[in-house]
């Protein structure tokens, strides 16, 4: 009986070990700032304008049709199409805005959020 638990213990330790690393290596590969589909620059803001860039390393930035830049509570502010072959987005008269946090948006051609990133406005 205490061989029959000791194999049983050994696969259920093998198993464990292959979840483990299974979610390691997703965790890895999905949670670097290289798998985001655009960058913001400069952050935090304290100038007129606002780029955001199309990251090259991500196969999925040609989804982006739109970025849109709102407030915290979700009010729209400013809106952009963001064409295939274009790699970066300017928002300007970023100096009219209170100091505070907001958000770029990016929208695929379907109307559905595919990513979200935060910044700073201090000037």
């Amino acid at each position: 009986m205490c061989r029959e638990y000791s194999i049983f213990a050994n696969i259920i330790m093998k198993k464990l070990v292959f979840i483990l690393l299974f979610l390691l290596h997703h965790l890895i590969s999905f949670g670097g700032e290289d798998s985001k589909m655009f960058s913001l620059y400069p952050v935090p803001v304290k100038t007129s304008k606002l780029s955001v860039k199309r990251n090259t390393d991500n196969a999925e930035n040609g989804k982006i049709a739109t970025v849109e830049l709102r407030n915290l509570i979700g009010k729209k502010l400013q809106s952009h199409e963001f064409e295939k072959n274009t790699e970066e987005v300017i928002f300007e008269d970023m100096d009219s805005y209170p100091n505070g946090i907001y958000v770029v948006i990016a929208i695929d051609s379907y109307g559905k959020i595919i990513e979200t990133a935060k910044f700073i406005i201090n000037k």
